[in-house]
């Protein structure tokens, strides 16, 4: 019998929470969430510029390999429609070969605004692989495609490097003006 009282007692003690066990709760929630959201937010825009990063260096490897297999001259360069180059840097750009036409068509993420080099400017942000593998932006070697999200802290750009046919990133801090890309 005291065995019975004994387990319905504790039965009757268990069974839900008071209104301050679940405020207390509540509150704890709060403040991690207040906590990690910054974090979190942080590092989807993080995602998101490494993302357009590896792309466009995708893309000029893409490029690069068909030009010294196909033994013709392929450029990269941003495009309004996804056939031709256009002079004005965007966040559409494509590869495009002198034989074979477009090889690759990117959109990079809007998140991202994109900059380029004072070299890659004055080649109208075109970067051309020759058949020797060899890159050129007009009369210079190369050019650095510059991206950024303004609204990141920190390290908020990734520069992405065609010089010589080498194919290289660097992350920096761009400030929220994601300033222009220097040159490699």
């Amino acid at each position: 019998m005291r065995q019975r009282y004994l387990q319905s007692r504790c039965l009757a003690a268990g069974q839900g929470f008071t209104l301050v066990e679940l405020a207390v709760v509540v509150a704890i929630l709060a403040i991690v969430s207040a906590i990690a959201a910054p974090s979190f937010n942080n590092l989807i825009r993080g995602n998101r510029l490494t993302s357009s990063a590896n792309e466009m260096v995708a893309m000029l490897q893409i490029a690069r390999i068909a030009a010294v297999s196909k033994r013709s001259s392929v450029s990269v360069c941003p495009s309004a429609n996804g056939t031709t180059c256009d002079a004005a840097v965007g966040r559409r750009w494509i590869a495009l070969s002198a034989k074979e036409g477009v090889l690759r068509d990117s959109v990079l993420n809007d998140a991202v605004t994109v900059t380029s080099s004072p070299n890659l400017s004055g080649a109208s942000n075109k970067i051309t692989f020759t058949p020797n593998g060899f890159s050129a932006a007009g009369a210079a070697s190369g050019g650095t495609i510059g991206m950024c999200d303004p609204k990141m802290t920190g390290n908020n750009s990734v520069d992405v490097s065609a010089n010589t046919g080498r194919i290289s990133t660097a992350r920096r801090a761009a400030t929220a003006a994601c300033a222009v890309p220097g040159d490699n």
